[in-house]
């Protein structure tokens, strides 16, 4: 059968206030009037001086650029997946305590890729805020790590399911883009710097006549890399005639399980909602890789071909908030408790996921970057401030696998005694849920699902 294509899809824009600038006529020495001397002209075999890179303007609302090209980097993508699955816990727990219990789908990879973005540019506070935010120890390293991780996930090839012959399916996909304002100063370095390690379609355009024609042109781009299922990511009247920047990242996921849930087995169950009504869900039966006992929860997990997996927490009932709130804990017992095998329950589902992170990242410590003065290093304007970051999430589950976007890969040491029995888990209430990828450790999604049917 074929699934729906999940995706996900985060975009940063920033925008400037801008300054008047006073103008101002050539003159000699005061008193002197002796007219001033004439600069000679250029010789043309000199180096060209350092500064903004100049714009070729070309027809069209949208005029391509050429600017470097993403280097191949042999650093270690874990050191990247690691902070990316330590600051997705963060995003998640910031995130679903706007949620009022409803269901919540971030992907730590895609707007940790957003941010680190911007982090080359950002100057001060800003930029003490953005590497705290993000883990970044050494900039060098990290953003290469981050090049190495997108590459890691672009590279894979499907394993052959357990349980037949040919191969399952594996796609994975990121796609990264700037919007920059023509004519505006942005700082060489700054675009040598992004274009190095994540190798963004870079693009001039004017937001100031017509800012929802950029925005169209923005949400056909995010549409194409996520096969659809982001079509519109930003609204008429969110990029404003002032913007000057828009930095954006799509991923997309689309894999089969490693060992598939039979279609036969998909039976009715009810689920129980957090405020105790019930609601009839498809509920898939089949096996998981490994299962474990902590608590107030129980846990499972399940294999995807290419490396990846998802893992699932049921909270006990009456303790979804307690387990949800600690979950750097909980999965650390789970891989300490982990046993092999177990029999899992898993509602069919499909959910979306849209949010304006502003809020959100501001209370995790993000402040410095909308307000003055603290992105000098994107371009020659303490004006120029961040000013929404709109992040979108599309998941869905079904009996030959995930559609999505986002991956995350926590890797620990199971503790030597004697073995436990497989805990069976049957997602029949409100459950917590991350995709994680093997190879580097980053966690592309992490979520809790409320609702199947919402």
């Amino acid at each position: 059968m074929k699934l729906p294509v999940p995706f996900l899809a985060v975009l940063l824009a920033l925008a400037l206030a801008a300054a008047a600038c006073g103008s101002s006529t050539e003159s000699g020495e005061p008193g002197s009037s002796t007219p001033p001397t004439e600069p000679a002209p250029p010789d043309p075999t000199d180096p060209a001086p350092p500064g903004p890179i100049p714009f070729d303007p070309g027809p069209g609302l949208v005029r391509p650029l050429s600017v470097g090209a993403r280097e191949s980097s042999s650093t270690n993508p874990t050191i990247a997946g690691d902070a990316v699955s330590r600051f997705g816990i963060d995003l998640f727990t910031a995130s679903r305590a706007a949620a009022a219990g409803e269901n919540v789908t971030v992907s730590p990879a895609s707007v940790a890729i957003a941010l680190a973005m911007l982090e080359p540019g950002a100057s001060g506070e800003a930029q003490t805020q953005l590497r705290e935010l993000l883990g970044i120890r050494d900039p060098v390293e990290f953003h290469a790590a981050v090049n190495a991780l997108e590459q890691s996930l672009e590279s894979r090839v499907a394993e052959a399911y357990t349980d037949e012959d040919e191969p399952g399916e594996i796609v994975a996909r990121i796609a990264n883009a700037a919007y920059l304002q023509e004519g505006y100063p942005f700082e060489a370095d700054y675009l040598d710097a992004i274009g190095a390690n994540y190798g963004p379609v870079l693009n001039e355009v004017d937001f100031a006549p017509d800012p929802d024609a950029v925005a169209h042109e923005i949400n056909d781009f995010v549409a194409e890399a996520t096969n659809d299922r982001i079509v519109d990511i930003l609204a008429d009247g969110q990029v404003k005639p002032e913007t000057v920047l828009a930095l954006v990242n799509a991923l997309y996921l689309k894999a089969s399980w490693l060992e598939t849930f039979p279609e036969d087995a998909t039976t009715d169950q009810d689920f129980t909602r957090l405020d105790g009504s019930t609601v009839a869900v498809p509920m898939m039966n089949g096996g998981a890789s490994s299962s474990a006992r902590g608590d107030g929860w129980v846990g499972a997990t399940k294999a995807y071909v290419g490396n990846l997996h998802v893992q699932f927490i049921l909270p006990d009932e009456g303790r979804f908030g307690e387990v949800a709130d600690d979950l750097s804990g909980v999965f650390i017992e789970y891989d300490a408790n982990r046993t092999a095998g177990a029999l899992l329950g898993l509602p069919r589902f499909e959910t979306r996921y849209a949010s304006e992170l502003s809020a959100t990242l501001q209370s995790m410590g993000l402040t410095a970057p909308y307000q003055p003065g603290n992105l000098l290093g994107v371009a020659n304007d303490p004006q120029l401030v961040v000013d929404q970051v709109v992040h979108h999430t599309f998941v869905a589950m079904d009996e030959e696998g995930t559609e999505a976007a986002a991956a995350t890969v926590i890797l620990a040491t199971a503790t030597s005694g004697p073995a436990e029995p497989p805990v069976p888990v049957v997602l029949d209430r409100p459950f917590l849920y991350r995709i994680v990828d093997d190879v580097t450790g980053a966690t592309l999604f992490i979520g809790q699902v409320t609702d199947p049917t919402a």
